[in-house]
């Protein structure tokens, strides 16, 4: 019985004791874990049947897991499940092939044709991602590149915003200094300003400019009515015209097509990728083209400089040629912040404070 193995766990923990003396809280818990601990185990029970159709029943350890969940202040965020199939699961972005072939010119021995053919190629690149630098450049800041042309970096670098803003006007407009005071002398003469820096009008001048107004609108009514009664007569021209827009719109679909499938070729074949792919906030951008050194090759193989980690580069570059993954950004300052941005909005999300804390908190915040 339960009283039984008491007793018998009681004995062999603690020595006898005087009637009087009993035990305290925690030799009595000490006797009672033994007495636990000596009870007969349960037999298992046999496996139950198995219902496939059965709707699932919780356990009690599922409702305990639950309202411990519930009760409980730690944020615990599941990755949400995929309720779809994406769309795009099953098709390829880039017809581009994984490994493209090395120039001719970039070989251990090239002859003099393909690596003269080579050099050519890789300055064309330069000097066309350098035009393009400049003209992205000229777009962002016009003011800036107009003067630089004229006044040279270092002096346009020297000047500050009031001085480029004054350069450009005499560089765009060369007669406005020389006229700045007569226009001056001429708002001193046409009379004083109100308040709010605006001069006031006569009564004569309003008129004026009420009857200028409304003879400008019966102008502007009669010549709309005489060009709708004179378009009547041209509805020939009008639908010639509007063939003549049909068929060269037709042309430049016809050109659009062929493009595109130049395009696709130039990809299949050389991997060339279209400038207006965009894969996620990034565009792929070839490396530049490696040239090899034709004479460091004449000694041998084994003074040819090779460069570390080559090949993991190159099957990164693949990859993100293919559009399996997006390209990597340009390490710019706007990059950078959004970076830090967005690690600061990860690092305030895991933050947790207790809510026994928070008075503490508040009472130090004072």
């Amino acid at each position: 019985s339960r009283a039984d193995r008491r007793a018998l766990a009681r004995s062999k923990i603690f020595p006898q004791k005087a009637p009087r003396i009993g035990l305290s809280a925690c030799e009595d818990a000490k006797v009672e874990r033994a007495s636990r601990a000596a009870a007969p185990q349960s037999a298992p029970k046999g496996s139950e049947v198995f219902d496939l159709w059965s709707t699932p029943v919780e356990t009690a350890e599922t409702l305990a897991a639950k309202e411990e969940a519930r009760l409980s202040t730690v944020k615990k965020t599941a990755m949400p499940r995929p309720a779809h199939v994406p769309k795009t699961l099953h098709q390829k972005v880039s017809a581009a092939p994984a490994v493209l072939l090395a120039h001719e010119g970039q070989s251990m021995n090239p002859a003099s044709g393909a690596f003269e053919e080579l050099a050519c190629l890789a300055a064309a690149k330069q000097l066309e991602k350098e035009r393009e630098e400049e003209a992205r450049q000229r777009k962002l800041h016009p003011l800036s590149a107009a003067l630089r042309e004229v006044y040279g970096d270092q002096a346009v670098d020297e000047m500050d915003e009031e001085r480029k803003v004054q350069a450009y006007r005499e560089l765009k407009c060369p007669g406005a200094a020389a006229e700045e005071p007569a226009i001056a002398e001429e708002a001193g003469a046409l009379g004083p300003k109100s308040v709010d820096g605006t001069r006031r009008k006569s009564q004569a001048q309003r008129n004026r400019e009420k009857k200028r107004r409304l003879l400008s609108s019966e102008q502007l009514q009669k010549k709309e009515r005489k060009k709708l009664v004179k378009s009547v007569g041209d509805i020939g021209a009008i639908l010639k015209e509007m063939k003549e827009r049909e068929a060269w719109l037709a042309t430049r679909r016809q050109y659009r097509d062929k493009m595109r499938a130049n395009r696709k070729e130039l990809e299949a074949k050389h991997g060339v990728v279209p400038k207006t792919r965009v894969l996620g906030r990034t565009r792929f951008a070839e490396d530049d083209m490696i040239v090899p050194d034709a004479e460091a090759a004449s000694k041998g193989l084994r003074s040819m400089p090779l460069q570390s980690s080559a090949a993991v580069r190159d099957r990164f570059s693949s990859i993100m040629r293919r559009g399996m993954l997006p390209a990597l950004p340009e390490l710019t300052t706007s990059e950078i912040v959004r970076r830090k941005a967005k690690a600061g909005r990860l690092k305030r999300s895991r933050k947790f404070a207790s809510p026994l804390m928070k008075d503490n908190l508040l009472l130090k915040k004072k």
